[in-house]
């Protein structure tokens, strides 16, 4: 079922985003690798990332943009959009962890509004974002 969009004026600053939480596996990352053109051998060769003294191969950092990306439109619905999602990266994810995407309205001008939004791993920050999001003022 798809969610109404939200509206400037329904917004509330400290308004928290519905929890997303993915699990990526070995063979998500491959797929996602492919998708993106991203061949790095540590987003898919276990071997080799763990030549690397790493438990598993890497969540490539632009799925974390995807996973702000996905969490700000959810909350926003789908005649809203993305203006500007800018992140930046704290520490490194695994296949297999549990990665939980969680924010809150940090600013209202209308007709858009600034999210601040987090990555964790077990209570651990992975990343931290800002996404500015255009609402429509009213629906039709």
């Amino acid at each position: 079922m798809i969610k109404p969009t939200r509206t400037a004026p329904m917004v509330q600053q400290g308004e928290a985003l519905p929890v997303l939480e993915r699990t990526f596996t070995n063979v998500d990352l491959m797929a996602y690798g492919a998708a993106t053109w991203d061949w790095h051998r540590l987003h898919y060769d276990i071997d080799f990332a763990r030549s690397m003294e790493l438990p598993n191969v890497v969540v490539d950092g632009q799925a974390f943009g995807a996973l702000f990306a996905r969490a700000a439109e959810e909350w926003a619905g789908p005649c809203a959009s993305i203006k500007r999602l800018s992140f930046k990266m704290k520490s490194m994810a695994f296949a297999g962890d549990t990665l939980r995407v969680e924010g809150e309205v940090s600013q209202i001008q209308p007709p858009r509004v600034i999210l601040a939004q987090r990555l964790t791993i077990d209570g651990r920050l992975v990343c931290q974002a800002e996404t500015e999001m255009q609402l429509p003022a009213l629906l039709a």
